[in-house]
């Protein structure tokens, strides 16, 4: 009977502490989507402000962090046009985008240098990343279909779609988790087609990252991406053509971008909640427009 009535009491201290744990989750996503709101708030009175530029300057760039009882929350609203987008490397079509794969062939292989671990072959990351969304089964000269997937364990295929965040890189042949560690940071999975899709495949140069700067053009150096940054400052640019002023000498006529911008319509924004020994993360992507601040994706992640 004794022993009958600890396991009776061990099951109720189970069952309340699970009940506790949903309650801090349930709890802790309705303080995320409240930040959420915020957020968006914040996206739609800066587009009425100046619906043409977006700059490191503005409201929407600062870390937010609240406390409450028993616990905090914090979050950051990013540009996702100032990353490079992994849906831009096919056309709207399917066919390959050849300017965007060998800027994303230059991406990688600056990520690539000087990392620890496992060895990073360029040309497998950026084949296999293009397998990854395109329709068909047949791999790129270096790439990974079905048949390299289905061979792991676990085994599971390749994705043959566009990509939904850029975590899913971690499934891709070639990406090593030091390589992921440095470029998930520096790419977005923004819509692929579409009335939208045009201003998803281009890029805020008040926004870009050094990284994707220094991927724009074979001519871009360390050291011309870094100029350019300090010429902008936070405030940014106020137009493509004063960039140019700076850009255009540094550049091969043949090498000129011509997708950049100085305004955004995408952004992401990640909240992390903990509350005692409760943490949830939640990422959401926002697409704005005159007609307002859309969420197209939300995500959780909770320990």
């Amino acid at each position: 009977a004794t022993m009958l009535a600890i396991e009776l009491i061990d099951e109720q201290n189970l069952n309340f502490r699970r009940t506790e744990n949903l309650l801090l989750r349930d709890q802790a996503r309705q303080i995320a989507m409240g930040l959420e709101l915020l957020a968006r708030q914040i996206l739609e009175k800066d587009y009425e402000d100046d619906p043409d530029k977006d700059s490191l300057d503005e409201a929407w760039a600062s870390e937010y962090s609240f406390p409450f009882e028993g616990g905090t929350v914090t979050g950051q609203l990013e540009d996702f046009q100032g990353r490079f987008n992994l849906n831009s490397l096919l056309n709207d079509d399917g066919s390959h985008n050849d300017r965007a794969i060998e800027r994303f062939r230059r991406l990688v292989s600056i990520t690539a240098r000087d990392l620890d671990g496992e060895p990073v072959v360029v040309d497998t990351v950026v084949d296999s990343v293009v397998d990854w969304i395109d329709a068909d089964q047949l791999p790129e000269l270096s790439g990974a279909e079905d048949g390299i997937y289905t061979s792991r364990n676990p085994p599971y295929r390749a994705a043959n779609f566009w990509f939904t965040t850029p975590s899913e890189l971690r499934a891709v042949n070639g990406v090593t988790p030091e390589l992921y560690d440095r470029l998930h940071g520096l790419v977005s999975a923004l819509p692929p087609s579409g009335p939208q899709s045009a201003s998803a495949r281009r890029i805020n140069i008040n926004t870009a990252k050094p990284e994707l700067l220094q991927a724009l053009s074979p001519d871009v150096t360390e050291a011309v991406a870094s100029d350019w940054i300090e010429s902008r400052g936070s405030q940014g640019f106020e137009s493509v053509e004063e960039f140019w002023k700076i850009a255009a000498p540094q550049l091969q006529p043949h090498t000129i971008p011509d997708d950049l911008e100085v305004g955004s319509r995408y952004f992401g924004l990640s909240v992390t909640v903990s509350i005692g020994t409760t943490r949830l993360a939640m990422y959401s992507l926002f697409e704005r427009s005159s007609q307002g601040v859309v969420t197209r994706l939300r995500a959780y992640d909770a320990d």
